[in-house]
């Protein structure tokens, strides 16, 4: 049997203690051997994000924390990247909090070498919420709806992801000039495909997501989306190449996602939630291309 991969666990965060605490102790269950991972956790220049952080969590964790300047969270990724000492990388949030087999479902993952980068499944804990019914759900058909003929996955969320740490580097990591945590783990997903890499869902790999969306709060989140999906779409252009672009504008995208709606049976909130927050995605774009225009 092959030795199992070396990754180096890379978890950005800015001023959420608690959040991160929880996280941390997440890592305390992981079912992988302990000197083949580390963890680190980088701070995005906050002044209260280690607070919450134990001394038993630093004693029994192969935890290093660093604190880095407030540049948002794709500076701060390739902060905690380029501290590495692993062969692959891997990437969630400090709102998140891994399953014990987390790390050992991506090994098993990238035990086929066809595969440069997975992007696990994240899963709410709040079912029962209208707002995290939506998000789920819409989550989940987009890792089934956005591959390219070939199988590859058009987009890998940055809260669950791992990559081979070459092909991370070679394509430069995430893109820094994204002025918001919006947008810039699909256009690392575009990047590594346009250079060859192969990239799929690898469902195995779970974590949960604690982030609790409002009704509100999942507009809001949608409507910042948008606005990322604005310089998404402006990188393209200046590639004079847009085969994601047209993929997830093409016209089937739309019926597609509410047939799935209905083919689940979702309940008639979530359905009309899922269809505003669909409007509230391209008023984003409209509302980050004025606003450059303007700028």
């Amino acid at each position: 049997m092959s030795e199992l991969p070396f990754f180096s666990v890379v978890v950005p965060t800015y001023n959420r203690p608690k959040r991160l605490k929880a996280c941390l102790q997440s890592f305390l269950q992981l079912d992988y051997p302990v000197d083949r991972w580390e963890l680190i956790v980088v701070n995005d220049g906050g002044a209260e994000s280690f607070t919450a952080v134990t001394d038993q969590l630093i004693e029994k964790l192969p935890l290093r924390l660093v604190d880095g300047a407030h540049a948002g969270p794709a500076a701060t990724r390739n902060l905690g990247a380029s501290l590495a000492s692993g062969t692959h990388l891997a990437f969630t949030d400090d709102d998140c909090q891994v399953f014990p087999d987390w790390l050992q479902a991506f090994a098993e993952g990238f035990a086929n070498p066809h595969w440069d980068a997975l992007g696990g499944r994240a899963v709410t804990p709040f079912e029962q919420n209208v707002a995290e019914q939506a998000w789920q759900h819409l989550t989940d058909f987009l890792y089934e709806f956005m591959r390219d003929e070939a199988g590859n996955l058009l987009l890998l969320i940055s809260n669950n992801v791992a990559y081979q740490r070459a092909a991370f580097e070679k394509v430069g990591g995430f893109n820094e000039t994204f002025p918001l945590a919006a947008a810039e783990d699909m256009e690392l997903s575009y990047r590594l495909l346009r250079a060859g890499y192969h990239q799929r869902f690898w469902e195995q790999a779970r974590i949960w997501h604690y982030h609790r969306l409002t009704l509100w709060g999942h507009i809001r989140q949608q409507f910042r989306y948008g606005r990322g999906g604005y310089y998404f779409a402006r990188m393209q252009r200046l590639h004079h190449d847009q085969p994601l672009m047209k993929l997830y504008y093409q016209e089937h995208f739309y019926p597609s996602l509410w047939q799935s709606l209905r083919r689940q049976g979702k309940p008639l909130s979530v359905q009309m939630l899922v269809r505003v927050v669909q409007v509230v995605y391209r008023w984003g774009v409209r509302y980050q291309r004025i606003s450059s225009l303007l700028a």
